[in-house]
């Protein structure tokens, strides 16, 4: 007799393929729709968005060229109004991404068991917390050195000539890249998770792991020091992090590995003493 199936079974909650895609086109739209708000709402505040992103450039101007503006230029009557809309953008896809997050997860989670349930929740809380953490490490720490820096290469003979587009390119860039490099505890954890790494083998490989990191943070940023510095050293320390998580992976899954086998065994054990006793009782038949 079939045994019946679990509510947290997926299999019982199996629907047609056709509801699938209608489900994923609806969530897909409010997403989008989320954007197109967010985006609205930061067109209103666009000038002072995008002199949160000017900051570090008019204090490392007024240390650097005292003497000239801090204001920055435009080549085209378009530029502003083009820069304008992509800092508008940018901030709405930043912050819509826990909604977008959250618009995926639902989709998913039909078809997940109650374990994979609490697991993906602790996911996308410490996705989201890596991501905004990397972008405001890279605002607040990061950002301020590395275009004083790049501005005092100029030298006392030559004055700078920045442009809104250029900027506005370089400063999302890069805030972009922390906050996407950060992920790396969650992509590790996820990769231990499923088995595909161990703490043993990150450990091994550190070596390696550290040079690529600042391989990294040499290809990836601009070409002065301290950019590619700020990026490699909490990359090697989130590395670092990521193998305390990748043992904790590690362990609970040995430990259930362990149980497994230890219940197999025993079942084993029970099935031959069972059939140890017929054998002995049909020999003591009549």
């Amino acid at each position: 007799m079939n045994e019946p199936l679990r509510v947290d079974d997926p299999e019982s909650q199996r629907a047609p393929i056709g509801e699938h895609l209608l489900e994923l086109r609806n969530r897909a739209i409010r997403a989008v729709v989320v954007v197109v708000v967010g985006f609205l709402v930061a067109w209103a505040f666009h000038e002072a968005l995008f002199d949160w992103l000017m900051e570090p450039y008019s204090a490392a101007m007024l240390q650097l060229y005292p003497d000239l503006p801090q204001y920055i230029q435009f080549r085209g009557l378009i530029e502003p109004i083009a820069v304008y809309l992509k800092v508008s953008l940018l901030v709405a896809v930043i912050a819509a991404i826990p909604y977008v997050l959250l618009e995926a997860w639902l989709f998913m989670v039909p078809g997940l068991y109650a374990r994979e349930k609490r697991l993906g929740v602790w996911f996308m809380i410490f996705t989201l917390l890596f991501f905004y953490g990397g972008v405001a490490f890279c605002r607040y720490i990061v950002l301020d050195p590395a275009v004083h820096v790049l501005l005092g290469f100029g030298g006392a003979s030559t004055s700078p000539s920045i442009m809104m587009q250029e900027y506005f390119s370089f400063t999302a860039r890069i805030l972009v890249l922390f906050g996407a490099l950060f992920e790396l505890p969650v992509v590790i954890s996820f990769l231990a998770m499923v088995g595909l790494v161990t703490h043993t083998f990150l450990i091994r490989h550190w070596r390696v792991a550290i040079v690529i990191m600042f391989l990294v943070g040499a290809m990836l940023t601009p070409p002065d020091p301290i950019t590619q510095l700020a990026l490699a050293v909490p990359l090697s320390l989130l590395y670092v992090l990521s193998i305390a998580v990748a043992w904790v992976f590690t362990t609970q899954r040995a430990r259930a590995q362990a149980l497994a086998e230890e219940a197999d065994g025993a079942a084993e054990a029970d099935g031959a003493a069972d059939a140890d006793a017929r054998v002995a009782g049909r020999r003591e038949a009549p």
